[in-house]
C-alpha cells in the first residue's frame, strides 16, 4: 500500500511538471507584430485650394483583405483598435512655424468613431461595413491661411476574435495630391498620410 502512495505520488509530481513543460512550450508572443499593410484614404476635392466653407472630405472605403509585405494575401476582418489620429495645422507666416489648428475646422463624422479631441489631432475608429473598413469625415475650414493634415499609421491593430496576432497598418493618400509644393517640397511625390492645402 505504501508503495502505491509512492508511486501515485511520483506520477502526479510528473504530470504537473509535464504540463508546466507543455504550456511553457505554447506560449505566443503577444508584442510582435506579424503582418504590415497599406490602408488608402482618399480626400476630395483633389484641389490645392479651396474657400473658407468649403467641405473636404477625407475617406476610406477598403477591403478588409490585404496584402502583406511578403504579399501573402491576409483577411484582417475584426480589427478591433483600426484607427487614426487627423492632425491639423496653420502655417504661421510671420514665425515660420506650424500651430495646431483643429479649432480652425468644423468637422463632420459620416463613417467611423470618434474617440478623442486635442488641439492638435482628433482621433477615430474605423468601422466595418460588408467585409469593408469605411472612414467619413467632412472637414470644413472657417479661416484662410495655409494648411497642413495628417493621418497617423495604426500600429498594434488586433483582431476582436484573436488579440494576439497583431498587425501595423500604414495609412497613405491614394488618388490624391499632398501639395507638397506648398510647403517648399518639390522632391519626388512620394507616398504618405499627409496632405497641404491653401484657404482662401
Amino acid at each position: 500500500m505504501d508503495i502505491n502512495k509512492y508511486v501515485l505520488a511520483i506520477l502526479l509530481l510528473t504530470s504537473l511538471f509535464l504540463m508546466k513543460f507543455t504550456c511553457k512550450k505554447l506560449e505566443i508572443d503577444c508584442t510582435q507584430v506579424k503582418y504590415n499593410f497599406q490602408l488608402l484614404v482618399k480626400a476630395y476635392p483633389n484641389k490645392d485650394s479651396i474657400n473658407i466653407g468649403d467641405t473636404l472630405w477625407l475617406e476610406i472605403n477598403e477591403s478588409v483583405t490585404f496584402k502583406n509585405t511578403d504579399s501573402s494575401i491576409i483577411n484582417y476582418g475584426g480589427a478591433e483598435n483600426l484607427g487614426t489620429a487627423v492632425g491639423f495645422q496653420l502655417y504661421n507666416p510671420v514665425t515660420k512655424d506650424w500651430i495646431d489648428a483643429v479649432n480652425k475646422f468644423a468637422f463632420y463624422l459620416m463613417k467611423g468613431t470618434e474617440l478623442k479631441i486635442t488641439s492638435l489631432d482628433k482621433q477615430y475608429r474605423f468601422s466595418e461595413q460588408n467585409s469593408m473598413y469605411v472612414f467619413k469625415l467632412g472637414v470644413v475650414p472657417k479661416q484662410q491661411g495655409l494648411f497642413g493634415l495628417v493621418f497617423s499609421n495604426s500600429g498594434n491593430t488586433y483582431r476582436k476574435s484573436d488579440k494576439c496576432t497583431k498587425a501595423n497598418f500604414s495609412i497613405n493618400f491614394k488618388e490624391t495630391t499632398h501639395n507638397r509644393h506648398l510647403v517648399g517640397y518639390l522632391g519626388p511625390d512620394v507616398l504618405g498620410g499627409d496632405l497641404n492645402f491653401y484657404v482662401k
